[in-house]
């Protein structure tokens, strides 16, 4: 089990190597829910694609404290066509250690439309999750956009997701979209995460700060 642990950090660290690598630090708290979240956020681009990451730390929570992580590399095909591998996992302490993990596979569009970065991945997906003991596949569509206004000082970014689970022959829904302001190396602003769960939708609004590196 270790060497395979070993090997998936080495094919990470290979996908990495001569690239530009850019990432932040930030620290949120949830409105809806009441807690911190401390998240670090990395991303790196080469000739072969490009990658992007993050892992979320959950604390101050009454029912639910734990990380979250993912993870996606871009494979270059042709221009703004790409070939997408991505890994989505975490962990839960609350009456114990639960986990869920979720891998998925497909195509990714690249394109810049009035200043506007705009990504689309459309992915078959295949879930565990340790807690429910669900085993379950089915399709995610994802949307990720990013503009920047007054000489990039001001950020609107944020990404939609809509999965249908076969295993639930339901569609999940959710979506965050950050306005932030950056003063150099920092940036303060605010977040607002909309989620359909099972026929339940919440809204969760959200202060920030951020530091880039």
């Amino acid at each position: 089990m270790k060497k395979i642990y070993i090997l998936i950090f080495m094919c990470l660290m290979a996908t990495m190597a001569k690239a530009q690598v850019w990432g932040n630090l930030q620290l949120q708290y949830d409105y809806g829910h009441n807690y911190g979240t401390l998240t670090t956020e990395i991303g790196h681009t080469q000739k072969s694609g490009s990658g992007f990451g993050f892992v979320d730390f959950d604390f101050g929570s009454i029912a639910d404290n734990g990380f979250y992580a993912e993870y996606g590399y871009n494979f270059r095909l042709k221009k703004d066509f790409y070939a997408r591998a991505e890994y989505n996992g975490g962990v839960l302490f609350n009456d114990g250690i639960t986990y869920a993990h979720g891998a998925l596979l497909g195509a990714a569009y690249q394109t810049i439309v009035k200043k506007t970065f705009l990504e689309f991945h459309l992915m078959y997906r295949m879930d565990i999750d340790y807690r429910f003991g669900d085993h379950s596949h089915g399709l995610q569509g994802t949307a990720v956009w990013n503009r920047k206004f007054l000489k990039d000082k001001l950020y609107f970014e944020g990404y939609v997701d809509v999965a249908y689970k076969a295993s639930y022959n339901d569609v999940i829904f959710s979506t965050e979209m950050q306005l932030l302001y950056n003063f150099k190396y920092f940036g303060a602003g605010v977040e607002v995460e909309l989620e359909n769960y099972f026929g339940e939708v919440q809204c969760s609004p959200k202060m920030m700060l951020r530091y880039n590196f």
